[in-house]
């Protein structure tokens, strides 16, 4: 959900809420209301609960963004790698190490185009014109990527170190994996639906406990914790899809061009 939505988001709702707040405050201070003894204790015990469930909440969207960003932080390493050793160890022609760095850098555009909805292989930089049909890129790309260790071993250009290879290739389709189950695994829906439902019992409740306590003052006190609560669930909302185009996602543009500039250094320098 982008910046502005999420403003917008906001705002709607705490123009409801203020709407409602000063509603049971006209209610309260001229139709003598009687205060209810057990209001505070109600009230607290909501927001104990409401407190329990924002922690939670804001830490399984914030460890979804860590993980995909740790996920990335690796895969840009074990792309490193692999061109580091393919220029040390094969025994390759300048032919050979650009189709290499096409291979490399093509699988880090290709996942970055999966995990935002685009399969076509057509999508890829430097894959324009491939006639593969196969529903995921960057499946296809990690084959490419051991058919060509597995002939560079066979005509024996890798002098024996195929196993110095072996883990950074098989290191892609993890890190493709691990971002599929990010994205196809959300949140389940009914720590969700108690979120939202605890959130409106709160609002509906708390304004009439603190009328009685406070008076006109309890509006801006309310709006304040209002705009907290409604904020956090929102921003966690945002925060925990990673791989969009918004402002609180990932840098995927970023990684690849890290990628598409070291593996061209270090294959074609």
């Amino acid at each position: 959900m982008p910046t502005f939505h999420i403003a917008r988001s906001l705002v709607s709702v705490l123009a409801v809420a203020l709407g409602y707040a000063l509603i049971v405050n006209f209610l309260v201070a001229y139709l003598s209301f009687p205060k209810w003894s057990a209001g505070n204790e109600v009230t607290t015990v909501l927001s104990v609960s409401l407190g329990v469930l924002v922690v939670f909440r804001n830490n399984t969207a914030h460890d979804r963004w860590w993980e995909a960003r740790k996920v990335w932080g690796q895969l840009i390493n074990d792309i490193r790698n692999l061109a580091l050793k393919a220029k040390t160890y094969a025994a390759i022609d300048l032919t050979e190490r650009r189709a290499f760095a096409r291979l490399l850098s093509g699988f880090a555009h290709a996942l970055r185009l999966h995990l935002r909805g685009s399969h076509s292989i057509h999508a890829v930089p430097g894959f324009e014109n491939d006639d593969a049909r196969i529903p995921r890129s960057p499946g296809h790309i990690a084959g490419l990527v051991f058919q060509s260790l597995n002939r560079w071993n066979r005509q024996d250009s890798l002098g024996g170190t195929i196993w110095l290879f072996d883990q950074h290739a098989r290191a892609l389709m993890d890190a493709s994996g691990a971002c599929e189950r990010i994205r196809n695994t959300p949140l389940a829906s009914s720590y969700r639906a108690m979120m939202r439902g605890v959130i409106g019992i709160y609002v509906l409740t708390a304004p009439w406990t603190l009328a009685l306590e406070m008076g006109w003052w309890s509006v801006p006190v309310l709006m304040l914790g209002f705009s907290f609560l409604l904020g956090i669930e929102l921003t966690a909302e945002a925060v925990e899809e990673p791989f969009g185009k918004d402002g609180d996602d990932l840098p995927l543009e970023s990684y690849c061009q890290t990628i598409d500039t070291f593996v061209n250094a270090a294959l074609l320098d």
